[in-house]
């Protein structure tokens, strides 16, 4: 019996130190999310993506890796249960630190190993974890044909 109760005590002190590290954020899962940016082959993100509560819009940068010309005809971002932008507008351009605009009319070009930035600007976006799920619709230049590519974006929004 004093074997247990000695155990019980010591539990008893373990499990009251995890609930003040729980209690004051040490432990908190939110701090410790991964910021990613993750698509199929074809269009591949670069680097994490930049998201922004105070301009309520997250950038991204892709390059196309298909082995051919492609336009970029679309962006949509998934309005699922999963997702934290709403009503979203997209812009986008192609170069090292270019500045997104809209996508002209018969798609934005990417040469092949060419990068560029999308935005999407949200009607909201409210800081801590942001999770967005993105497609990219685009035309190879060569066949003509469409494709659509979706990948998923999760980080923290500051």
């Amino acid at each position: 019996m004093e074997f247990l109760m000695t155990y019980g005590w010591a539990l008893l002190v373990v499990l009251a130190a995890i609930a003040a590290l729980a209690y004051f954020g040490v432990l908190s899962p939110q701090k410790y999310l991964p910021e990613t940016c993750q698509f199929p082959a074809g269009f591949t993100c670069l680097e994490k993506a930049e998201i922004s509560d105070a301009n309520n819009r997250f950038d991204f940068a892709v390059r196309n890796n298909n082995g051919y010309r492609a336009s970029l005809t679309g962006v949509t971002d998934d309005p699922g249960a999963d997702d934290d932008c709403a009503a979203p507008a997209i812009t986008a351009c192609t170069g090292v630190a270019c500045t997104p605009a809209a996508l002209p009319s018969g798609g934005l070009l990417f040469e092949n190993d060419q990068q560029g930035i999308i935005r999407i600007t949200c009607t909201s976006i409210s800081s801590g974890r942001f999770k967005a799920e993105v497609t990219l619709n685009y035309r190879s230049n060569e066949t003509g044909v469409t494709h659509a590519t979706t990948g998923t974006i999760t980080g923290q929004a500051t």
